[in-house]
């Protein structure tokens, strides 16, 4: 019997006292349990879990082309709530004196339509990444530790994503702008590097893609 972790390793937290208990002892029960990141493990293994592993994040690339031009806006990764760090996403993108976009969330909160950001429609996966392509550069200062998508989707096209430590797609694909969780300043002047020294975004660029390639490409889990 397996778990596979959705979400933060906390989520079930937010549950009735009777509902995290049960999932408590389902956890024990089980054989082993997937985590989505190395920072998962340990708590898993606090617990008391019997095995713990990680299962990366897979992107099933058919159809899918990497960007072959750049556009002059900056997205960011999520709303305007706790879980996806809107906030900060939108402070530090507003470095990049640029058009600012978001996608639409679930959680996405009355009146997020009235400030100075497109928000994209509800699209499907393949949608998401065609239209992702023509970004310049990604934001994602989401405290929640999840399955790292964005970060990973940005790291397909080449576009540096900054982003808090925590998230494996984040700390393997986009490591030189990678900051401490809160540390919304480090973030700002990685931001001001990017937009001011067209070498460090190159360099960024291309070590998202190469890593992309060679830790979450298909071959890779062959």
């Amino acid at each position: 019997v397996i778990s596979m972790q959705e979400g933060p390793h906390w989520y079930f937290q937010d549950y009735t006292i009777d509902k995290q208990f049960h999932y408590y002892n389902t956890l024990m029960e089980a054989d082993w349990v997937y985590c989505h990141n190395k920072s998962d493990v340990n708590y898993y293994k606090g617990l008391g879990c019997k095995d713990v592993r990680v299962m990366r994040s897979l992107m099933i690339t058919d159809d899918l082309v990497p960007r072959n031009e750049w556009g002059d806006a900056t997205i960011i990764g999520g709303n305007f709530v706790s879980w996806y760090g809107g906030f900060d996403s939108y402070v530090v993108a507003q470095e990049f004196d640029m058009p600012i976009v978001a996608p639409s969330m679930g959680r996405k909160i009355d009146r997020e339509d009235e400030m100075d950001i497109q928000h994209l429609p509800y699209m499907t996966w393949i949608d998401w990444m065609n239209n992702l392509s023509q970004y310049h550069v990604g934001v994602h200062m989401m405290p929640t530790h999840a399955a790292g998508t964005f970060t990973l989707n940005c790291a397909f096209h080449g576009i540096p994503c900054i982003g808090y430590k925590g998230l494996d797609t984040q700390e393997i694909c986009h490591p030189n702008l990678t900051v401490d969780l809160g540390d919304v300043k480090r973030a700002r002047e990685l931001a001001v590097r990017l937009k001011e020294e067209d070498g460090f975004y190159d360099e960024c660029s291309k070590l998202a893609r190469d890593r992309w390639e060679e830790e979450y490409s298909e071959e890779h889990y062959l």
